[in-house]
């Protein structure tokens, strides 16, 4: 990686730490303030919030690719044309997500097992839904920056407004005790993003026009995209929902914080992800597709590098994290660790297929998200009823190894490399050996060192020691993969 990329990669990881820091400080506050049932209730609100937001149907995934072109040819008058497009059916999307939430105010007790008899979910889900229909009044600055490769630009100002609502966040849950002060500071959030980018669109980006055409190729792109869309919310949307449904609110409260965890250490990875997709995109589109395919190997390795270390890591460290965080009321089984723990590792991992399947313009694979979304929302709600929360995780698990593991891949194997997809299955054997013999070399190790954990002081002893013998492990258990040593050579 070049200086440039290093030096995006720590501006985002600052920001993402700090963010993730104070995460973990307001669903703290939250849960002993609040209490586990309305911390499940801000989460169910937050997984509900994401079907409304299917009417953006990948917009900004299709806008994105499609201003990668016009922006390194110069060509403002394509450029216009694309915002214009973009501006137009963000309105018309959220006019409509504003409409439908308001409708389905009613229904919204609905997806609770128990019921909740204060008036205020009413409203606490009205501003909700108007929050989310604010924030794509200005969704197109965001798109422009990003294509433009001002990536860094937009994780300032989503940190900056971040932090300042996280804090406020803070303030009012101790002071006041309120949920509807709470969801008051999403809206200034917003604002501030909104302050930020105006001001520094109309500054470098005066040149757009206006125009009442439409890109005839983004609307087009849309109704792939759609599916993709579907099966993203489906997936990773509906396990607060079916848990608020058929086990209990407080049972959201108690999963959503091991998924805490879990998302900060996704947010991370989804650093560099995001750092590099611009320039990813930018290469895919002045390369052929055999140096394509190579530049794919290194990268991918490198996920599953760190998909590895982080997950094994995660596994041995997160049970004790929360008994300290949150207390041992918020603990989860071993058995239901492990299951999220295979779900952490494809989610580190599975990143780098998408980029440099969104950045080749290949959307129109549809079947696979409808039948990810179909196997993952199916499973989920026949195994809630024998087996509870471990069967709601093993519907996701299924479906990730099924789409996200093999189908997925061999697809862009054939169609963004040129490669055959026994290719792709030679590669992720090889991988699940080197995996396989990390991990329980580490296990066996870091077994060897019985921490036991009392404080805070005594958990960081023992995640430098896992992280340092895990670390280390791995390094030389992957050294025997060529494309390995080739991304060291390379980083050298």
């Amino acid at each position: 990686m070049n200086k440039k990329i290093i030096k995006s990669v720590y501006i985002n990881l600052i920001i993402t730490v700090l963010v993730g820091f104070l995460s973990f400080i307001v669903n703290k506050y939250f849960a002993s303030y609040m209490g586990a049932e309305d911390l499940g209730l801000m989460k169910l609100f937050t997984q509900l919030i994401a079907y409304l937001s299917l009417a953006d149907m990948g917009l900004s995934t299709a806008s994105t690719y499609a201003l990668y072109k016009p922006i390194s040819e110069n060509n403002k008058e394509k450029i216009s044309l694309i915002i214009s497009t973009i501006d137009s059916l963000y309105k018309k999307i959220s006019f409509f997500i504003i409409l439908v939430g308001l409708v389905i105010n009613p229904i919204v007790p609905l997806f609770m097992k128990e019921k909740m008899n204060s008036n205020l979910i009413y409203l606490y889900w009205s501003m909700y839904v108007l929050n989310t229909a604010i924030s794509y009044l200005f969704a197109k600055y965001s798109i422009i920056f990003i294509a433009d490769q001002k990536f860094d630009y937009v994780r300032i100002i989503e940190g900056f407004s971040k932090v300042v609502s996280q804090l406020l966040q803070i303030w009012v849950l101790v002071k006041y005790h309120s949920f509807l002060g709470f969801i008051s500071l999403l809206i200034l959030e917003n604002l501030i993003k909104y302050l930020f980018y105006r001001n520094h669109y109309r500054k470098d980006y005066g040149y757009i026009q206006r125009t009442d055409k439409s890109d005839k190729t983004i609307i087009k792109d849309l109704g792939n995209l759609f599916w993709h869309k579907i099966a993203e919310v489906i997936v990773f949307n509906t396990d607060y929902i079916i848990i608020s449904r058929f086990i209990s609110l407080s049972m959201v409260g108690i999963y959503s914080s091991y998924l805490m965890v879990v998302s900060i250490i996704t947010m991370l990875v989804r650093v560099l992800i995001n750092v590099l997709s611009p320039k990813i995109g930018a290469y895919i589109a002045i390369n052929k597709k055999n140096d394509i395919y190579i530049y794919w190997k290194n990268m991918n390795v490198l996920f599953i590098f760190l998909g590895t270390i982080l997950t094994f890591v995660t596994y041995k460290l997160i049970n004790s994290f929360v008994l300290l965080w949150l207390g041992k009321d918020y603990m989860l089984p071993g058995i239901t660790i492990k299951l999220m723990m295979v779900n952490l590792f494809i989610q580190i991992t599975r990143g780098i297929v998408d980029v440099f399947k969104s950045n080749s313009g290949f959307f129109d694979d549809i079947h696979l998200p409808a039948l990810e979304g179909a196997i993952n929302l199916i499973l989920s709600v026949i195994l809630v009823n024998y087996i509870g929360l471990n069967g709601i995780i093993i519907g996701t698990v299924v479906s990730n190894i099924l789409i996200i593991y093999l189908a997925k891949p061999i697809l862009v194997f054939r169609r963004c490399f040129d490669q055959r997809g026994r290719e792709y299955l030679k590669i992720l054997f090889e991988y699940l050996v080197l995996i396989s013999t990390s991990m329980l070399i580490s296990n066996y190790i870091v077994e060897k060192f019985n921490i036991e954990i009392f404080s805070w002081v005594q958990w960081i002893i023992k995640s430098l020691l896992v992280g340092i013998i895990t670390s280390i492990i791995t390094i030389i258990t992957f050294l025997l993969n060529k494309n390995f040593r080739n991304l060291i050579r390379k980083r050298r």
